[in-house]
């Protein structure tokens, strides 16, 4: 985190006393309007020393507000402390950030980077393997941090993210066990990320044997990931995890992944998931030229339903959870949106940057489609909705955003935010059904179908292929439907039923091969 500015501290105070004093004033208000008794002399000594006090007070805050103007001129980059600022790029802005960052000396560079891991790890448009070097001095602190209060030696491999008990009906916890249990959470995460950038380090880390499974399906190459995003500053902890060089790679994939979704309770599965659809990709342009951006850079929500007593009988009742809340969504879209651009200001100029989401993730990446032009496709699988019922709202290329639905997904057919996504106009849905695949070296596959919600990015599967399809942009490889809409004069008539795409599973493998494709890696 960046220190504060002297000019901003004493702006920061006079704003708060200020919102205070506004307070005061009303209950003073309130109290100088109480009747009076005929005996009450010292009641109203006491309002008009109270009213004279009020306004020195307000005069203070201006002053502050006055000192707070000196200061911005004459010394800007003054700490309270009285210790220069570290340098700062003058806006978040990711090309600003970039530009900032290429203006100075590789010294320079170095002593931003020790002085602030935190500031440098988490900035937009700063190179991803400087930002790699620096969240891991992030993980090394807040690892050693957290075991100085808690016993590692205690921690199990873990699941859900902990919420309060009384959230679900199973009675209150207090404020120090829920604590405890969240940064218990944390550290098993930041233990996980250290065994994913540091294999050997499981084996001191985890007495569970699951670890070392999960690890194992992680098949890319431990020198081929980045942590691109480390934020510890609240529970739970937030990070994002590159898989793939953005030195060669022209593919970057963006993904938001869905509920119950933190660093403890997904990593690793989110790894594994997202290293087949890199190997999938990979197999129409080479893998080297396809990198993903696995992003758990946001507060998840995490529950699906939650149980409350009915009335006083105390039967339970299962109601809609924090998933069939919006603000979660709406809340994380700035973030997703800035991390968006600075992927395509550090990217190669003809990059193609796909944006993916599973479940929950898939309806907030649909706002930062709605709020950003840097996308040249998007494709979500299991999402209840995309915030929209018309693609045409969505800053995407026509044509460029895919669904897919599997059978016995529910969630994928409740429509909570917008509508379905089969049901949304322009929008392109993934087969799920099993078919043979060829690939552009001349390689065949049978696609297993998918079934429910967590099947969409398994080995082999339908959907993966059609994902990775979309990524390396051999959108004709793709068995796709479509709701469409045609215009007839100023009328739009839309289409009721699903327009079949053309397919010709013979010419697949020759579409496939565009120029610059690669054989499978």
């Amino acid at each position: 985190m960046s220190k504060e500015s002297l000019a901003d501290a004493l702006d920061r105070i006079a704003a708060d006393l200020g919102a205070t004093l506004a307070d005061a004033r009303l209950a003073h208000d309130g109290f100088a309007g109480l009747p009076r008794r005929l005996d009450a002399l010292g009641e109203e000594i006491l309002a008009g020393r109270t009213r004279v006090e009020l306004l020195w007070a307000e005069r203070l805050v201006a002053d502050l507000r006055a000192e707070a103007d000196i200061v911005r001129r004459r010394a800007p980059r003054l700490t309270v402390s009285g210790a220069p600022l570290p340098p700062r790029p003058p806006s978040d802005d990711p090309a600003v950030v970039a530009s900032w960052w290429e203006s100075m000396t590789p010294q320079e560079r170095d002593d931003v980077l020790i002085s602030g891991p935190a500031f440098v790890g988490g900035a937009d448009g700063v190179p991803f393997d400087v930002r790699h070097r620096a969240n891991l001095l992030v993980l090394d602190e807040e690892i050693d941090r957290l075991s100085a209060q808690l016993d590692p030696g205690e921690l199990i491999a873990g699941g859900a993210y902990p919420v309060r008990r009384e959230t679900v009906g199973l009675g209150a916890e207090s404020d120090e066990e829920l604590q405890r249990e969240r940064d218990e959470s944390d550290l098993r995460g930041l233990f996980k990320l250290r065994a994913l950038f540091t294999p050997e380090a499981a084996e001191d880390d985890w007495s569970d044997d699951r670890i070392r499974e999960d690890l194992a399906r992680v098949t890319t190459p431990v020198d081929q990931r980045w942590l691109y995003l480390l934020d510890t500053a609240e529970n739970p902890l937030k990070a994002a995890v590159l898989l793939g060089d953005l030195h060669t790679a022209d593919h970057v994939v963006l993904h938001v992944p869905g509920a119950t979704t933190t660093v403890d309770a997904r990593l690793l599965r989110e790894m594994a998931w997202m290293s087949n659809l890199r190997a999938e990709a990979g197999r129409y342009v080479g893998v080297d030229r396809v990198a993903i951006l696995d992003w758990i850079g946001y507060q998840a929500p995490q529950d699906i339903a939650v149980r409350r007593p009915l009335g006083d009988s105390g039967l339970p009742l299962w109601l809609p959870g924090q998933a069939a809340d919006p603000h979660y969504a709406q809340e994380a879209t700035p973030a997703l949106v800035r991390c968006a651009e600075g992927l395509r200001t550090i990217c190669r100029p003809d990059t193609r940057l796909v944006g993916s989401g599973h479940s929950y993730g898939g309806s907030v990446l649909g706002l930062a489609l709605a709020a950003t032009d840097v996308f040249d496709a998007a494709a979500v699988t299991g999402c209840p909705g995309l915030f929209t019922t018309d693609v045409a709202t969505l800053q995407v290329p026509e044509d460029e955003v895919y669904a897919a639905a599997a059978p016995g997904d529910l969630v994928a057919l409740l429509g909570v935010f917008g509508a379905p996504t089969h049901q949304v106009t322009g929008i392109r849905s993934l087969s799920t059904r099993s078919r043979p695949a060829t690939y552009p070296d001349g390689g065949r596959s049978l696609l297993m179908p998918v079934f429910g919600h967590e099947a969409y990015y398994n080995a082999g599967s339908v959907t993966l292929h059609g994902v990775g399809a979309v990524v390396a942009g051999a959108t004709s490889a793709v068995r796709a439907t479509r709701r469409g809409a045609s215009r007839t004069g100023s009328t739009l008539a839309r289409w009721t039923s699903a327009v079949v795409e053309p397919f010709d599973e013979t010419e697949q493998g020759a579409t496939a091969s565009s120029p610059g494709s690669a054989p499978s890696a």
